[in-house]
């Protein structure tokens, strides 16, 4: 018995099986990432919705893949600087001596980020006098970002154009980004460069091409 394939097979199941557009018994945001990261013990209830409620599974898995994408990320960088330590003990046993050298530009590397878009979904058909859940505040490290964008649900695949903007709604970075479906989410990748940018509020603005904006504020730390 092949056992990825019978886990992959599960997996599948539980993202497409159990739809709960109402988010009937969901925990709140803070405390899905909590479960998904092991900072919050799981009990047997949580562990039984999570597998039977396909909107948490999803967002269970994505935050699991982007703990293994920063924990590749780290090995890398760790492996590149003992690359670079070894390289220069060489040269400096090789030729006796350490010639003074102009600074040397340090290639920018970039932190692997997510924004999951999908539990700022606007909820269809509530009903009156019902209010809308909280919604999670979105928050961006201000860095040289890989930014990894899960698009609401409903969204299509294609061409989109992604603005920053601040509290004056003056237009800070453009981006155009292609989005595809990924494990049954529709997903994007972008470079966005925040480090020079100031902390507080600010908004990210996303449209298809050819339909309106989509704004979302966003909290540069």
């Amino acid at each position: 018995m092949n056992i990825d394939r019978v886990r992959k097979e599960l997996q599948e199941s539980a993202l497409r099986e159990f739809p709960n557009p109402e988010r009937v018994g969901c925990p709140d945001a803070e405390t899905l990432a909590g479960m998904s990261r092991r900072i919050i013990q799981m009990t047997q209830d949580q562990l039984h919705h999570v597998t039977h409620c396909s909107p948490c599974f999803q967002t269970f898995l994505a935050i699991r893949q982007e703990m293994r994408q920063r924990r590749v990320m780290r090995i890398r960088i760790a492996a590149a600087a003992c690359a670079a330590v070894l390289v220069l003990g060489a040269i400096i046993y090789w030729t006796g001596t350490v010639r003074p050298t102009p600074p040397v530009q340090i290639a920018s590397v970039t932190t692997p980020a997510t924004l999951d878009l999908r539990p700022l979904t606007e909820n269809r058909g509530v009903e009156q006098g019902r209010t809308n859940a909280p919604k999670p505040p979105l928050i961006l490290p201000r860095k040289h970002l890989r930014l990894t964008l899960y698009f609401p649900v409903g969204a299509d695949e294609g061409q989109y154009a992604l603005q920053l903007l601040d509290g004056q709604l003056r237009t800070l970075l453009k981006e155009h980004v292609t989005a595809t479906l990924q494990d049954h989410i529709v997903t994007a990748v972008a470079e966005l460069d925040l480090s020079s940018l100031s902390p507080g509020l600010h908004t990210l603005a996303i449209r298809k091409n050819g339909d309106e904006w989509r704004t979302y504020s966003v909290v540069l730390q």
